[in-house]
């Protein structure tokens, strides 16, 4: 998920302009996230998606962040079958390629039994950069919030991969902290997904340690703890185009640090290929992600879905710097145009899985 980067959309409403706003406080920004709160509520009881507004629909909540149903939306759209993307029209597939992918969960220990094979794997054919690194420039640029204008486009790539990293633990912790992650009786899809969530911290830090750097825990930004605690303790069926918004632009972002991440390491085949599989792990996750969101919410809901990711996708991917030095110009809006949840099912046939289409 990227609950990653902050976000603080502006309001389009009469007078304001349509750009997204920038907060420099953090007061403010809490203000400002929870007008963007009532500003959701009230376009979702206008279109029904809400119990008020309408047509009553059942409470649809997803991700480890958010209270979760078993039962897809009633008009949700199926995934459509290509390319041999695994596809269905409910959780019971869903439910069935979760099993088969991770295995066996325990939540007690955050283990799933099958992801424990994979990274068994890795640990058997380990892999080291032989690029020299600055670790001392490496750990003083992760303290900041802007990066060090000498930093080069490798030194750029690692800070942001790490700086994934912690902002993911800090909302897997919070969400656990807060109780929003059930037991395996109750909800076992969502037990799944938040130990997924759990693996991606991991995944991230192998990224990171592959160049001889390690990425200590620590919280992100002010007005990313806020967001990501909003998104936590408010009503899960407020949030959730939000939520699955915020999935779309991490489908982006880390295939945009995937490609990228490749592309540096030209030089050094093995590491590239490591890369590239590590971030595909958690890239296919996210796919899913969006998917199952996607089958949670009505026809309505997913519209918005639609409509916050145009808004939205490109201002929430530029509030993480190291990005928008990686992708200057007009290369990372590109990157969001036009999402194709099908495509990208197609390049991951056996490893990703949509309950629907968005």
């Amino acid at each position: 998920m990227i609950t990653t980067i902050p976000v603080v959309p502006g309001f389009w409403l009469n007078g304001i302009p349509i750009t997204p706003a920038a907060v420099g406080s953090t007061p403010l920004a809490m203000l400002v996230l929870l007008a963007m709160l009532c500003a959701g509520v009230f376009l979702m009881l206008r279109s029904g998606v809400m119990p008020g507004g309408g047509a009553r629909q059942r409470r649809r909540p997803a991700l480890h962040l958010v209270q979760a149903t078993m039962q897809p939306a009633a008009d949700a759209a199926p995934a459509s079958r290509g390319a041999g993307a695994a596809t269905g029209r409910d959780l019971d597939g869903y439910r069935r390629f979760l099993a088969a992918r991770d295995g066996a969960p325990d939540l007690q220990r955050h283990r799933l039994a099958r992801r424990e094979s994979f990274f068994a794997a890795l640990d058997a054919a380990p892999v080291q950069s032989r690029s020299p690194i600055d670790r001392a420039a490496f750990q003083r640029n992760l303290r900041r919030r802007q990066p060090e204008r000498d930093v080069d486009d490798r030194m750029l790539w690692l800070l942001a991969s790490a700086k994934a990293n912690q902002a993911e633990r800090f909302g897997v912790g919070f969400s656990e902290l807060y109780g929003r992650v059930p037991t395996v009786d109750e909800d076992p899809v969502r037990v799944h997904m938040h130990l997924q969530e759990t693996y991606h911290t991991r995944i991230l830090a192998d990224v990171v340690e592959l160049f001889g750097v390690s990425v200590q825990p620590a919280p992100p930004t002010a007005l990313n703890r806020a967001l990501i605690k909003l998104m936590v303790l408010s009503p899960p069926r407020w949030v959730l185009p939000l939520v699955g918004c915020s999935e779309m632009v991490g489908c982006v972002i880390f295939r945009a640090l995937r490609d990228r991440g490749v592309a540096l390491m030209a030089d050094e085949p093995d590491v590239a290929e490591r890369v590239r599989l590590l971030y595909d792990e958690i890239l296919a996750d996210e796919i899913s992600h969006v998917g199952y969101i996607a089958s949670q919410l009505g026809r309505s809901g997913r519209a918005a879905m639609r409509f916050l990711y145009r808004r939205l996708a490109v201002f929430m991917s530029r509030q993480m710097p190291e990005l928008t030095r990686l992708f200057p110009g007009a290369e990372l809006a590109r990157r969001f145009e036009g999402f194709r949840l099908d495509a990208l099912l197609a390049e991951y046939p056996d490893k990703a899985y949509a309950a629907a289409l968005v």
